[in-house]
């Protein structure tokens, strides 16, 4: 179970860099894009972080309640 939280945590940080290089490259686009493409882009690339944020916060908890 460790091993698998762990795993959690790696991902979770890989999707925490994969978020900020995202949002770099749709920076980049935005002028060629409608507005309110680029809105949701960016709502969805929050959504997906806050997911893997979630994801994590179970593990941790998860960690937690196996420690005893």
């Amino acid at each position: 179970m460790q091993k698998l939280i762990r795993e959690l945590h790696r991902l979770e940080q890989q999707a925490d860099d994969q978020q900020v290089a995202i949002r770099r490259q749709l920076f980049g686009l935005e002028d060629r894009m409608p507005p309110v493409d680029v809105m949701f882009l960016y709502k969805i690339i929050d959504w997906v972080g806050e997911l893997s944020d979630r994801a994590e916060r179970v593990g941790s908890r998860l960690q937690i309640m196996t420690a005893n």
